[in-house]
């Protein structure tokens, strides 16, 4: 026999359910609905009769007053009083009559007790009016008239203490009612708690039994195990289902043994090898998702609380790197610098601050016409600490060296004081110590701006500048050495209106200044010439662009292009790349790196280019106006 289909199943169980909790809710809606209408009737008739018969209570002790006030004396008042009290009596009366006409019968006793009670006291009234004025007395009224009262408004009462305990019986009797519905509808969701749990139980058998089965039988063919099949139970879904998966195991395993299997080895292989990378690596497929992800990476996501990461915009990446990616999904390698310690990726992995450095390289043909990308995270935790011993190292070394440096250059200077009485070569040789030491203490002032300007300390005591004057200043400071170097040094000023007000620290820019001279005089040949020209760049009006530049113009061999901007990097060496052109030239490699750092801390910039007619070195500072 076919077994019945999931659908049938959860359609039967759920129908079952339906009906048990719409006919609980049926079953009890009819009943609260019987419940409220026996109250609402009730309790409405009994709080009707209780008010009437509290209307004909009143009545007749109001009638009662206005026979007192005939006994008083005070006839043409207590005639008017009574006539009115009797008549409203006779309309409380007449309604509470009515209204107990559709009683049950165990009232009629109680309504004709009252009936003949008030017509009792009614014929005791008259009675009481009949006598002649002044033989009226309260005695005759005690003893005729009250008694009647008394049996009357006695009689108003039992009527209502009769409707009271008729009220409290219904009250009763809907707690009852409501305790046995409650008790009901209880077992009835209990029953029905307890059956859904047996069709969830027999749906959980039927179904996630096959289901267990068949995710087991899948993580056996994922780890390589192609015999592995799925039984089948059942001709339903699920059964057809495991069948289906057993024909695709058998495709599967006929695949792996075809010619075709190697390419999945040859997968699988790549995945080994991936996996057995020890940095950490991600693969992106064109649209920048992640294709592949190795244990490393995996330990990196982690720790960034990132595990389940399925996208390049998920992954919590500096701007620098995800640009990089991008870029490499482009087809373009990323131009991110290879070892600047200061794009690292810095993540607590293991307990431990690790250091990494991203590399993005496109994958040609990862799709027809289109890239994917790698990354790969270098751990350079080490370097990054053995670059900051050095800077520590460098910081140390400089404040060690500038006090005997210091010394060292006031003994010289004392020393030279007394030169007229040393010979012409013993006033060249002191003369040359004592260059000696301004170099050495402008290579130390520079090691010590080095280390203040990566530990983040670098100060500027800014002020309006004279760009002019400070330039002056800077010539008159380096112009014996361009004699000495037959080198001929031009100040070039074609403004026709004054420069605009430029706010700096007028020591930095000179010692900016003074590099960028020292390296054009290091590289022009004796003879050249050095060009050095201020150029505003303001424009008509408030231009928040406005910039005025420096630009000092060298005829040396120049800077080939792939390195112009390259010798702005720390320790960056041009000579080391010029071949026998720059073998007589030193440097220690920071002093362009010093200039950007400290003109991008003015909010400037500083670049290369090539000199007039492709001759020689154009170093262009440009400094923003500040009004």
């Amino acid at each position: 026999m076919k077994a019945p289909s999931l659908q049938r199943r959860f359609v039967w169980a759920g129908s079952v359910l339906v009906a048990t909790t719409v006919g609980s809710g049926l079953w009890s809606w009819l009943t609260f609905t019987r419940l409220a209408t026996v109250v609402d009737a009730a309790v409405y008739q009994s709080q009707e009769a209780v008010d009437l018969a509290a209307a004909l209570h009143n009545s007749l002790e109001r009638e009662d007053d206005a026979l007192l006030l005939f006994v008083d004396g005070k006839v043409e008042p207590a005639r008017h009083a009574l006539a009115a009290e009797r008549q409203r009596g006779d309309v409380a009366w007449a309604r509470l009559n009515q209204h107990l006409q559709r009683e049950t019968a165990e009232v009629q006793p109680l309504v004709e007790t009252l009936r003949r009670s008030l017509e009792n006291y009614r014929q005791a009234g008259d009675r009481l009016l009949m006598l002649p004025e002044g033989s009226v007395g309260l005695s005759v009224y005690h003893r005729e008239v009250n008694p009647r009262l008394r049996e009357a408004v006695a009689a108003c009462d039992q009527l209502r203490e009769h409707y009271f305990r008729r009220m409290e019986q219904v009250g009763i009797f809907v707690r009852d009612a409501t305790l046995r519905t409650t008790r009901l509808v209880t077992l009835v969701i209990v029953l029905t708690v307890a059956l859904g749990l047996g069709v969830a139980v027999w749906l959980g058998r039927s179904i996630l039994r096959p289901i267990r089965e068949l995710t087991e039988c899948l993580e056996e063919i994922r780890k390589g195990h192609f015999d592995r099949r799925v039984p089948v139970r059942s001709g339903d879904e699920l059964g057809q289902l495991a069948a289906g998966f057993n024909r695709m195991a058998e495709a599967l395993s006929e695949y792996r043994q075809s010619s075709l299997g190697e390419l999945l080895v040859a997968k699988m292989t790549l995945e080994a090898t991936l996996h057995a990378l020890p940095n950490a690596v991600l693969l992106f497929t064109p649209e920048g998702h992640v294709a592949a992800i190795n244990p490393p990476a995996q330990r990196l996501l982690n720790a960034q609380g990132k595990p389940t990461v399925t996208a390049l915009n998920e992954l919590p990446l500096p701007g620098a790197y995800r640009t990089a990616i991008e870029a490499a999904l482009q087809g373009v390698r990323a131009p991110l610098p290879r070892f600047d310690f200061h794009q690292t990726l810095e993540v607590m992995v293991d307990g431990q601050r690790r250091r990494f450095l991203m590399t993005a390289v496109p994958v040609p043909q990862f799709a027809p016409g289109r890239c994917g990308a790698i990354a790969v995270f270098d751990d350079i935790t080490e370097f990054v600490r053995l670059d900051q011993l050095r800077g520590e190292l460098i910081g140390m070394a400089s404040h060690e060296l500038k006090s005997p440096l210091t010394i060292l250059q006031m003994n010289l200077l004392m020393l030279q004081e007394g030169a007229p009485q040393l010979s012409e070569r013993q006033r060249q040789l002191l003369t040359a110590a004592i260059d000696g030491c301004v170099e050495l203490g402008r290579t130390v002032e520079e090691w010590l701006d080095l280390t203040r300007i990566e530990a983040g300390q670098l100060r500027l005591n800014l002020a309006p500048l004279d760009l002019k004057a400070l330039l002056a200043s800077v010539i008159r400071a380096l112009q014996p050495r361009f004699d000495d170097a037959s080198i001929t040094l031009v100040m070039e000023d074609n403004q026709q209106h004054p420069l605009p007000a430029v706010w700096g620290d007028a020591a930095r820019l000179s010692n900016v200044v003074a590099n960028v001279l020292t390296n054009a005089l290091k590289y022009t040949p004796s003879g050249g010439v050095v060009r050095i020209q201020l150029i505003s760049r303001q424009n008509a009006g408030s231009d928040p662009t406005a910039t005025v530049q420096i630009a000092v113009t060298d005829q040396g061999p120049g800077v080939p292009a792939e390195f112009r901007e390259r010798i702005f990097e720390k320790f960056f060496r041009l000579e080391h790349h010029l071949g026998p052109r720059g073998k007589d030239v030193r440097g220690t490699g920071i002093g362009l790196y010093l200039c950007r750092q400290i003109i991008a801390a003015h909010g400037g910039t500083i670049t290369c280019e090539p000199g007039e007619n492709a001759r020689g070195t154009r170093f262009v500072i440009s400094l923003p106006v500040r009004g």
